[in-house]
């Protein structure tokens, strides 16, 4: 019986929760500021967010090594996994209602003048068990690997626009299952993850997409205000690979997003805030799941303190930057239920980046 649960454990650790954003990648930075981050994504991650902000950038940047880890924030509830049982019916009580998230993720690239490229590397995992009297388990695992490049074009006086390509590669599985019923049976029968993994429906796709972006900037003295929208996988096709049971692999959806920010730099010091209102394409989103508000506050130029709000969430982190390492820490919620409110995951971040360097060229 416990190499059931074990078995059962694995295969919860393969993702779910239908009303999560499908991101190829989310700035740490981004996150621990309610990732109102469409209008200030000048970091290594500006190519998920929005390619028009590489017109700023000039000179040689390379970031070689940044991996991020997400995890389940077991902080809030200490207790719950305390004894799990020995019965698949003892576990299942544990984690019932309480949803499980894993992620890892990398975006190693440089930036060259106004280009960039990074490489695509996201794990995310998330499950979430529903319903005492016929436990479901939903599922929605993905492992996307590929590369994003994208060129920033200056345009008259403080407008900028930019351009994504993306290849993407994905392996996914999307679901509701039985947790008792003959589906799941057979794929616990099925042993190994990866068999466990294409009993339940696993499949494989791939595919080219597009992004678009424009980004304004005023700069004067220590001030900046900016604002960016974005067209996100505004032509992203995922085909997918012939399997057994025609299934579909997970979409990349179109994201239209808008955000604006100002900033205050002194003497190392700084106060940053900003706003983003998301997912302007869907008309039937409530206002408030759309807004994010995030602050960062440069106490040195070794330390920031940053905080945010999205979607009824918080989120609060640090960030320690050496030169040779760069860190990040905190945590962050995410909606993921198919309403305002329905459902929050409640996630820790950890974040490091190793040997990045920017100089002119």
């Amino acid at each position: 019986m416990k190499k059931l649960v074990f078995i059962l454990g694995i295969i919860f650790l393969s993702n779910a929760l239908a009303g999560e954003p499908r991101y190829l990648a989310r700035s740490p930075r981004g996150l621990l500021m309610g990732d109102a981050y469409t209008s200030i994504a000048d970091d290594e991650y500006t190519l998920y967010y929005n390619p028009a902000i590489l017109a700023r950038h000039s000179g040689f940047s390379f970031w070689p090594i940044n991996p991020m880890i997400s995890v389940t924030n077991i902080v809030k509830e200490p207790d719950r996994f305390n004894d799990t049982g020995t019965t698949t019916s003892e576990f299942a009580d544990q984690v019932m209602d309480f949803p499980i998230h894993l992620g890892l993720n990398a975006a190693p690239g440089f930036k060259m003048g106004r280009f960039g490229i990074s490489a695509i590397v996201n794990y995310s995992t998330n499950f979430n068990l529903m319903n005492k009297v016929t436990p479901m388990l939903d599922v929605d695992h993905r492992f996307d690997k590929g590369f994003i490049a994208g060129y920033g074009i200056p345009l008259s006086g403080d407008l900028a626009m930019g351009m994504n390509v993306k290849y993407i590669q994905r392996e996914g599985l999307f679901g509701t299952y039985n947790l008792l019923g003959k589906t799941m049976m057979d794929a616990i029968a099925a042993g190994e993850p990866d068999a466990i993994l294409e009993e339940l429906g696993q499949v494989r796709g791939s595919g080219w997409g597009v992004d678009f972006g424009l980004d304004y900037v005023i700069a004067s003295g220590p001030q900046m205000f900016t604002m960016g929208l974005v067209f996100q996988d505004i032509y992203t096709i995922l085909h997918t690979e012939d399997n057994e049971q025609d299934l579909e692999v997970q979409k990349q959806p179109l994201n239209v997003n808008f955000g604006t920010s100002y900033a205050l730099q002194a003497a190392g010091f700084g106060l940053l805030f900003s706003a983003d209102i998301r997912n302007l394409e869907d008309q039937q989103m409530e206002l408030m799941r759309r807004v994010r508000l995030g602050t960062e506050i440069k106490i040195s130029p070794l330390l920031s303190l940053m905080a945010g709000y999205n979607s009824g969430g918080y989120s609060y982190g640090i960030k320690f930057d050496t030169g040779l390492i760069n860190f990040y820490a905190g945590f962050y919620d995410e909606e993921i239920g198919e309403e305002l409110g329905q459902q929050r995951s409640s996630r820790a971040l950890i974040y490091f980046s190793i040997f990045d360097f920017t100089f002119d060229l």
